[in-house]
């Protein structure tokens, strides 16, 4: 039995394909050659497991003495904070992507519940 993509149910259901011709400056070394440039949902479980790996190191305040002689965080380390402040907005968004009322989300206000 063959079973189907799962695709979004607020987005159409399809895949687009492009097909092109190999480049005249570029050796072929294959009859057959593709590329894949994908964007799916499972990207939350990758953003959620590098921040939790970087909630591991700024606990211990490791490898952080070289960026403390750095004038830019030589007084805090906010924009580290930061940054991981907005891969978690990432995270939450590509969650929020799997639901039916994605089309009702709101970055940074209104989210539905996760």
């Amino acid at each position: 039995e063959r079973s189907t993509v799962p695709f979004i149910p607020w987005g159409p259901a399809s895949i687009q394909v492009a097909l092109a011709r190999s480049s005249p400056y570029i050796p072929a070394l294959h009859k057959v050659s593709g590329f894949l440039l994908a964007n799916h949902t499972s990207m939350a479980q990758l953003l959620d497991s590098l921040l939790k790996q970087y909630d591991q190191i700024r606990k211990r305040n490791a490898f952080l003495d070289n960026y403390r002689k750095e004038p830019m965080f030589r007084d805090s380390l906010d924009e580290f904070d930061s940054a991981r402040e907005t891969v978690q907005d990432l995270s939450d968004e590509y969650r929020a992507c799997e639901r039916d009322d994605y089309v009702n989300y709101s970055f940074g206000g209104g989210r539905p519940s996760l």
